[in-house]
């Protein structure tokens, strides 16, 4: 009979702990890919020269169509996001669905529409997005908030929001540039 080595020892011990472990630690299964019927949102906040539209100068003029089939509008929280258009030259910069939230009015947006304007180079932002103001763009905040401002890509749940009831219309409150969380 032969004595078995350190080595040998060593080796069973191993395994048997393996086996113990394989068989008494519950696992917890990873994550189906079906259940994220996408890529991970991976927030990033960038810079964007912002500009805005509203039922006057949409495309057809005097509704809330958007090229998505949905109609223009939301009051800004994570659940309920504004329209925003981005631009579509070469393909659309966006997918619809694509979540924005912008500090400077502390509210999300979402692609629902195209710009035919936000192709257009600038050379003060990484893109152009277009937001949805609502039906009064003498009383929105749409000359208020053009211009290159902060914005988060991608953006998830958390973002301090206020509320639009009547889209960016009546309510033109700035916030500044820095994302704040809720």
């Amino acid at each position: 009979m032969r004595t078995p080595t350190r080595r040998t020892v060593t080796t069973a011990a191993a395994g048997l702990t393996g086996l113990c472990a394989a068989v008494l630690v519950p696992t917890v299964a990873a994550p189906q890919a079906a259940a994220h019927p996408g890529p991970e949102p991976h927030e990033s906040v960038e810079t964007a020269w912002l500009t805005a539209y509203s039922l006057e100068d949409n495309s057809p003029a005097g509704t809330r169509a958007t090229s998505s089939g949905r109609k223009a509008g939301g009051t800004g929280t994570y659940d309920d996001p504004i329209t925003l258009a981005v631009g579509y030259e070469g393909g659309d910069e966006f997918s619809v669905g694509t979540v924005f939230y912008v500090p400077l009015v502390r509210a999300y947006f979402v692609v629902e529409d195209r710009c035919g304007a936000c192709s257009d180079p600038t050379s003060t932002a990484d893109y152009t997005i277009d937001l949805w103001v609502g039906s009064d763009p003498d009383s929105s905040c749409m000359y208020e908030i053009t211009g290159t401002h902060t914005v988060v890509r991608d953006a998830g749940p958390g973002w301090a929001v206020v509320p639009r009831w009547d889209e960016l219309g009546a309510d033109c409150w700035l916030y500044g540039e820095t994302p704040r969380p809720a």
